[in-house]
């Protein structure tokens, strides 16, 4: 089998080509194109910008195959292993889309994602369910919900969905907290503010706007003041934006450290009877 041509091979040839010899072998017109680009003005930084672009370094997409099999797969969970929530002693507390991070004396609850089971050891929910479809769960039943960087990969309207059993679930005055990547903080960066070194990682400004809106099965981009809305139009009370670790209700601050620089924080509670 013939192996992939990478830019690195364009750099190899255009290097060649700067020294006086000629490439090995004839190249394709889009080749050729890279190579005369790399002759004229290309620099290391570049190639090597370029280089991560060509082989998918900030990219992430699904294959059709993949698309398929976790549409069927996520169907077929939700009809045969959708369960209620496990009770839990004492209270009943909420860890929605949990991915590694496992609270003891919580329900800890993910997709069923059955590859990912056997791909990550930490990856343990004691609770799965499809977020975006009805909940196998009784009305007035959480004590609080926590969910953080989980919405974003969900369509504006199954974000409305699973706030709307948020809110049916939750016992009546109990609260809700959310945290998401913040498009404030993105643009931001992009626009030259001080971002930290994770912003400031990225090779190019616009990267940083890719990496929100494309990267990671993102479906949705949010700001505090967005969320905010759409919580207090489904019927949450006392939407409010808040700050890392900081809150009304303390069970509920687990958020993590290391995604305080590129996120927003918002609490809503349901109305009380």
């Amino acid at each position: 089998m013939r192996r992939p041509f990478l830019f690195t091979d364009a750099y190899r040839s255009a290097a060649a080509a700067n020294c006086g010899a000629r490439p090995e072998a004839p190249v394709a017109p889009m080749r050729q194109y890279i190579l005369e680009s790399v002759r004229s003005h290309t620099t290391w930084s570049l190639i090597m910008l370029i280089e991560k672009m060509a082989t998918g370094g900030f990219e992430h997409n699904l294959t059709l195959g993949q698309r398929l099999f976790y549409g069927l797969e996520r169907q077929a969970c939700h009809i045969l292993l959708r369960r209620p929530p496990p009770t839990v002693p004492g209270e009943q507390l909420l860890n929605l889309g949990c991915g590694p991070h496992i609270y003891e004396g919580w329900v800890n609850a993910d997709d069923y994602a059955i590859k990912r089971r056997l791909r990550e050891p930490r990856f343990r929910p004691n609770w799965r369910l499809d977020l975006t479809r009805s909940w196998a769960c009784p009305d007035n039943h959480w004590d609080g919900i926590f969910t953080e960087h989980v919405l974003e990969l969900c369509s504006y309207s199954q974000v409305a969905f699973a706030l709307g059993e948020c809110l049916r679930t939750l016992k009546p005055g109990a609260w809700l907290r959310i945290s998401l990547p913040d498009l404030r903080k993105y643009v931001a960066a992009y626009q030259g503010g001080s971002g930290g070194e994770w912003f400031a990682s990225f090779p190019d400004p616009a990267l940083i706007i890719s990496n929100l809106t494309q990267m990671h099965l993102h479906r949705s981009t949010w700001d505090a003041t967005l969320m905010l809305r759409v919580l207090t139009e489904l019927g949450f009370a006392d939407a409010k934006e808040v700050s890392y670790r900081q809150g009304t209700d303390a069970r509920l601050l687990k958020d993590g450290d290391e995604k305080i620089h590129q996120s927003f924080y918002v609490e809503a509670r349901k109305r009380p009877h």
